[in-house]
């Protein structure tokens, strides 16, 4: 099951819970017990790069692995 992470917009507690995601927009509770927190959404970045196919230039451009192709 997901994890999704919650603010409560009252005491601006954040916290996570495990649920299905058919019920990822279902109303949450903090700690406190203020039933009114918000679903944040996820932030995650990637860092690096593949390396080009053979026969690829530098540059990239390639369309449907076909570089290189006779």
């Amino acid at each position: 099951m997901p994890v999704y992470e919650f603010r409560c917009q009252q005491c601006d507690e954040r916290f996570e819970e495990r649920r299905a995601m058919r019920d990822a927009g279902a109303p949450a509770a903090c700690s406190m017990g203020h039933p009114d927190a918000v679903r944040l959404l996820p932030v995650f970045a990637t860092t690096g790069h593949a390396a080009p196919e053979p026969g690829c230039g530098a540059g990239g451009g390639c369309c449907g692995g076909a570089c290189g192709a006779a």
